[in-house]
């Protein structure tokens, strides 16, 4: 049979891979080859022919990522500079001296200084703006390259040139890069004598070790009789980490999950190896909108299992798989090859992709799964919370202060005037720091364009075009008068929710996310109810018991 192959199929076969390829039939095979074909002259045309000066790799980078965006948003290239981010991710660590960049309003400014790193030793700050690394501008460079220049092999050394503006100084360190690991365990402790509470925010490597450690902390020291798990705006990782995970409550030799791939063979099937820490304890899984994928998995198979309740609102619904491929020159894919499922047989997954867009899952076509004492479930909506707890609506003032760096400035402002705060949990402003604050953000805040503020000036500039703005003038001005007042009392009307944000972005300052945790947990209203659900022992149980 191979005898027959031409020249150009067999280059078809060498680019896709032998086994691969040989797993495909031959009409799809011709396709492809005819596809392929077509894209390179068109390619080489372009690059030759066309009238202006063409960049071959732009042109490319454009072709892939215009094929892969017709597909879903988790398949994606990634060149040789954009691996450095791919893998932080998965590792939840890398080499370097230890910042998290962003860039705002035109500059690339550090977003975090993570704890225990060189970053920290040399006394960086968030808000500073980086201008120059090893002696090079990084003015107009992408984010994404200025990261990866500062990344660097351990004990190797790196110059940087930061500006302060708090306190107008000019910074010239030369940092030594070393191993920078990130927690994925910030926080954990007891909420009272009976309630523990751990926070895992990704699944990265060592995830279910270091919950278990926390786990077993908790046990030693306290002895608790019941456990929060919050996985809330955790959006996944390693897909063992959450095996590991559930192992932690359930005894093993429990399927978790199990994926369904293109090719049958493929298939496969994660059960708990180890021998459960405790599989009797009452366990709350706390998730949002934001939980997705291995936070899915964990919290999914908890339900599924009978092991916990969850409670917040319904998860993001990821029940795709993803793997990458080498495909030379340092660069992967990163592509959709499986979906998983968990142990009621039910997929996560809450869209469909047609041409790269989002469709929704027609109530139709979801179906109904079992849990194992009997429960109703559904699929095709991600995780729907036994405990359903509603969502704190975000003031759309906030929503500005934020968008606006706002309460990131203030912070980095608050910093640089003292040198230091009392503990995390009891940091609370001042009323005079309030309104230091409020003076600040209110002429941005009243300039700030709100989507009805828009929708009057489109009324106005329609009513002028028509010739009817004399009749609507002083209707539109009321209007516009009536928003202007209502603005003026936002600081006040929203008081507490500002005020609490603003404490925990100064609180992250001095004491990171852990001290960010253990701020905000007094006034955590989703903490709130799982205690309260804890407390009424009878309705637990009544959650995770089959319907009758």
């Amino acid at each position: 049979m191979l005898k027959l192959i031409t020249s150009k199929w067999l280059l078809l076969l060498l680019v896709l891979g032998g086994g691969f390829a040989l797993s495909i039939d031959g009409n799809r095979l011709l396709k492809i080859s005819q596809s392929m074909e077509n894209f390179a002259q068109t390619y080489r045309i372009i690059n030759y022919q066309y009238v202006d000066e063409t960049d071959p790799n732009q042109l490319m980078r454009t072709a892939i990522d215009s094929m892969l965006g017709h597909l879903d948003p988790y398949t994606n290239y990634f060149s040789e500079a954009e691996m450095v981010r791919v893998k932080i991710g998965a590792k939840g660590g890398w080499d370097g001296i230890g910042v998290e960049l962003q860039e705002m309003d035109g500059k690339i400014v550090v977003q975090e200084v993570v704890e225990d790193t060189p970053a920290e030793k040399n006394k960086l700050q968030v808000g500073d703006v980086l201008l120059e690394i090893d002696g090079t501008s990084i003015a107009n460079q992408p984010l994404e390259s200025v990261s990866q220049t500062l990344h660097g092999k351990a004990g190797t050394k790196v110059k940087v040139k930061m500006w302060r503006a708090a306190t107008e100084e000019t910074l010239n360190l030369e940092i030594e890069r070393a191993k920078v690991t990130k927690k994925n365990v910030p926080y954990f402790g007891m909420l009272n004598e009976q309630t523990g509470y751990i926070v895992l925010t990704t699944f990265s490597q060592q995830a279910g070790a270091n919950v278990e450690a926390a786990l077993r902390t908790l046990q030693e020291d306290h002895n608790p009789t019941q456990i929060i798990l919050d996985l809330r705006s955790n959006g996944g990782g390693f897909l063992i980490e959450a095996v590991n995970i559930c192992n932690l409550f359930v005894d093993k030799g429990n399927e978790i999950v199990y994926t369904r791939n293109k090719v049958a063979k493929w298939d496969r099937s994660f059960s708990t190896l180890n021998t459960v820490v405790d599989k009797n304890i009452p366990l709350v899984v706390l998730m949002n909108g934001s939980s997705a994928s291995a936070s899915e998995i964990v919290a999914g198979a908890l339900q599924d299992l009978d092991r916990a309740v969850l409670a917040g609102r319904n998860s993001f619904g990821k029940g795709l798989v993803q793997n990458t491929k080498d495909i030379g020159y340092s660069s992967i894919v990163k592509l959709t090859t499986a979906k998983y499922y968990i142990p009621s047989g039910r997929c996560v997954q809450a869209l469909d992709y047609q041409n790269g867009r989002p469709v929704g899952i027609a109530d139709s076509l979801r179906k109904e799964f079992s849990t194992k004492v009997g429960r109703k479930v559904y699929d095709g909506r991600g995780l729907e919370p036994d405990y359903k707890i509603e969502a704190p609506e975000v003031p759309i003032v906030l929503a500005a202060l934020e968008a606006k760096h706002l309460v990131f400035n203030f912070a980095t402002q608050y910093y640089n005037q003292h040198d230091s705060i009392v503990k995390a949990k009891e940091f609370e402003l001042t009323e005079a720091d309030y309104q230091a604050f409020v003076k600040q953000a209110m002429p941005v805040w009243l300039s700030y364009p709100t989507t009805t503020e828009k929708a009057i000036d489109e009324l106005e500039a329609k009513a002028k075009k028509e010739g009817s703005i004399k009749e609507l003038k002083t209707a539109i001005d009321k209007a516009r008068a009536t928003l202007l007042a209502d603005k003026k009392k936002a600081f006040e009307m929203h008081k507490v929710l500002i005020k609490h944000t603003l404490e925990e972005e100064i609180v992250g300052r001095y004491y990171y996310m852990t001290g960010q945790v253990e701020n905000r947990l007094a006034r955590d209203n989703d903490v709130l109810e799982a205690l309260k659900l804890f407390g009424d022992k009878d309705k637990f149980k009544q959650l995770l018991a089959p319907k009758k």
